[in-house]
């Protein structure tokens, strides 16, 4: 039991020494006191991911020829 016990205690201190979030702010009551993102504004950026993601899935690559090219070392 003393073996098991160390074991998950190995494994408690590994997660503590794991890094923070990062802070994106150093004044989050300023951030979560100002007025909300437009809807407007919301809707316009979900609309240009989709066409980026509509258009990211629509390439395609047409290989015609071997892509490794063997260089000569001497």
């Amino acid at each position: 039991r003393s073996t098991r016990l160390a074991m998950l205690s190995n494994n408690l201190t590994h997660w503590k020494k794991l890094p923070l979030l990062p802070s994106l702010t150093n004044q989050p009551h300023q951030v979560l006191a100002s007025d909300p993102v437009p809807f407007a504004d919301l809707q316009q950026v979900s609309r240009i991911a989709a066409y980026a993601f509509s258009a990211l899935s629509q390439i395609r690559v047409d290989a015609k020829e071997e892509l490794v090219v063997q260089f000569g070392i001497p």
